[in-house]
């Protein structure tokens, strides 16, 4: 018998200062300024209060991969849109303290967090990503007393921390004695707590890279040793190989490990491929010992784009089934958080999870209101190797989209939502692009109904506009594209008109390299002011306080982190430009961390005092 489990999404919105409706969440879903790949989702409670917590690794090096500590994300699990920044809860300097991974630039890799309901704790997985030697400096000597062997004379590297709060902060750092297959050591730990019917729980392990996939079972009490799954005691040669090369012949384990439970007779374990480390893959058991089945990809992050790794993994909302995942920006060192809905359907042993494409809306199904306006980096189409400059950390996250070339560069977005109704002449609709022109072109807006292939012979000219050699500058300027010929185009008649949702394609055509580059986009109509800008955020410092926003200016909706370096005898305060103070959080206090605060962004610039 085939049960079916679809699931829909509803569209997360935010209400701005005049009433207009505003989607607070695109697709990067996180703030523009936040650079968090390979996530981990998980539902806990917080304070109370149902959460989607995503942990992930932090990409701040830039030129390498991942940074050097965790933050943590959350959004309550009834309005995703409304993310918070926890800030950082584990840094890397907390393993070197114990005497491991002693070494310049080290760094965390992917991370994965459960909840154990025994200990009453939370169990923060990750792995140091710089390789060290057991030689009493970069780690411990073999006769040492805390000694726990890595691969051949290298260090270990998956290690776990705890805490009392999803939220962390993660302390008590201890190495993982788990074997590696291969000099890539073990890799991208994932971990699934099961209740059992008696009461008690286990706890399994998985990790590995370059088809060096295992998995254990571990001491429900420390969370980390070994253990015989008959006897009980540890045993560090009680592991197993993931995914069998004998009944799995067409992908192996590149990457990302990560278990999931679909219900109690179905588990995915999902993974990046030898064979496409660009998709995230799936197979599903009845068990999370195994045996696994192949299922297929769920979601590619280079299609019509640039290539690149993925990590991730699924999550259950309400009910609702979602892929949380990462694209790359100008590479795989400068990533960030995507998120889409799935579709789950069993048939017996089986889970069918369709494969979803990337797209600009994320949450928002019906499409984003196309008449406001976003960041770029919503791109998820990318034509003439042209690319997110995620390098640039632009302090507001308005990271160009730079490359723009030759006869003809396309940007895509999926999808904007015109409205029920079709757009009328005298609506004025105007596209407005915040672009730096550096040498004449042509621009040309196209749109595919969405459920049309993504196919150029689908695409409707709308619009265009050449741009002279008056407009070049080194600036940043908007650009106006008028769209109110729409009456005039028969194909667009033929469909009723320019309405609902809807793919947009914008092509740049010179003849020239390095046409431009773009940073933001929105529709508008008539002179309807843009309802969602870019705000100030105004740091007012008292004495040796120093203060630092991210982003520097946000939009409606946004979490904004204060961090505070000096002495702050009490908090902080936020007002709007009427003076209304708006609701500050005080995050957690970790270690190596600075004191920071979150609150959301209001549709006003805001000042910020310290007390």
């Amino acid at each position: 018998m085939k049960r079916l489990l679809i699931f829909l999404v509803a569209i997360s919105t935010v209400i701005g200062s005049k009433g207009q409706t505003i989607n607070a969440s695109a697709n990067p879903f996180l703030p523009p300024t936040a650079f968090i790949p390979d996530s981990e989702p998980h539902v806990f409670e917080f304070n109370g209060e149902k959460k989607l917590f995503i942990y992930g690794s932090r990409d701040e090096r830039i030129t390498k991969f991942c940074g050097y500590g965790h933050d943590v994300w959350s959004a309550p699990v009834n309005d995703l849109s409304k993310w918070t920044n926890h800030g950082e809860v584990f840094n890397v300097k907390q393993v070197q303290d114990i005497g491991y991974g002693i070494v310049d630039e080290q760094h965390f890799g992917a991370p994965d967090c459960v909840y154990n309901p025994k200990t009453k704790k939370y169990y923060l997985y990750t792995f140091l990503g710089a390789v060290y030697k057991m030689d009493g400096k970069e780690g411990p000597k073999p006769e040492a007393e805390n000694y726990v062997p890595g691969f051949e004379n290298f260090g270990p590297k998956c290690l776990v921390a705890e805490s009392k709060s999803p939220a962390g902060p993660f302390t008590n750092p201890v190495m993982c004695d788990w074997p590696a297959a291969n000099s890539a050591g073990a890799f991208d730990p994932s971990a699934i707590v099961e209740a059992q019917k008696d009461g008690s729980i286990k706890v399994y392990v998985y990790w590995g890279m370059k088809k060096g996939d295992r998995w254990a079972q571990v001491d429900p009490e420390d969370m980390h040793t070994i253990i015989n799954p008959v006897t009980g005691k540890p045993d560090r040669n009680t592991w197993h190989k993931t995914l069998n090369p004998e009944t799995i012949t067409n992908s192996s384990v590149f990457e990302a490990s990560s278990i999931k439970k679909i219900d109690d007779d179905h588990y995915v374990f999902i993974y990046s491929s030898d064979e496409l480390k660009s998709a995230l893959k799936y197979c599903y058991a009845s068990s999370p010992e195994g045996p696994w089945s192949y299922g297929g990809i769920i979601v590619q992050n280079n299609i019509n784009y640039l290539l690149g790794n993925n990590h991730g993994s699924i999550v259950n909302v309400l009910g609702k089934w979602y892929i949380v995942y990462h694209k790359l920006t100008k590479n795989s060192m400068n990533r960030q958080a995507m998120i889409e809905a799935i579709t789950i359907s069993i048939e017996g042993d089986k889970v069918n999870i369709p494969q979803v494409e990337m797209t600009s809306e994320g949450i928002n199904v019906k499409g984003l209101n196309a008449y406001q306006r976003y960041n770029t980096n919503i791109a998820c189409y990318l034509t003439n190797k042209a690319f997110i400059d995620g390098t640039v950390r632009e302090p507001a996250g308005l990271n160009p989209i730079v490359g723009i070339k030759g006869a003809e560069t396309t940007i895509g977005f999926k999808y904007f939502n015109f409205g029920n109704h079709a757009v009328k002449v005298k609506d004025n609709l105007r596209l407005k692009l915040n672009l730096k022109v550096l040498k004449e072109l042509t621009i040309k807006v196209f749109i595919i109904p969405f459920g049309q292939k993504d196919e150029v012979q689908n695409r409707i000219l709308i619009g265009e506009k050449q741009i002279g050699s008056n407009a070049i500058s080194s600036d940043f300027k908007e650009i106006v594209i008028p769209l109110n010929k729409l009456a005039k185009k028969q194909t667009l008649n033929k469909i009723g008109g320019l309405k609902g949702k809807n793919a947009v394609f914008i092509s740049f055509i010179g003849t020239e390299d390095n046409l431009g580059e773009v940073v933001e986009i929105e529709f508008a109509k008539g002179n309807n002011l843009t309802p969602n800008p870019l705000q100030e955020i105004k740091l007012e410092r008292i004495g040796k306080t120093k203060l630092v926003a991210v982003p520097t200016r946000a939009r409606i909706g946004e979490s904004v982190k204060i961090t505070v370096d000096g002495g702050l005898e009490k908090s902080i305060k936020v007002k709007d430009k009427n003076g209304k103070e708006i609701a500050v959080f005080e995050n957690a206090k970790a270690p190596y961390a600075l004191r920071s605060f979150n609150f959301f962004m209001p549709n006003s610039g805001v000042s910020i005092q310290a007390q």
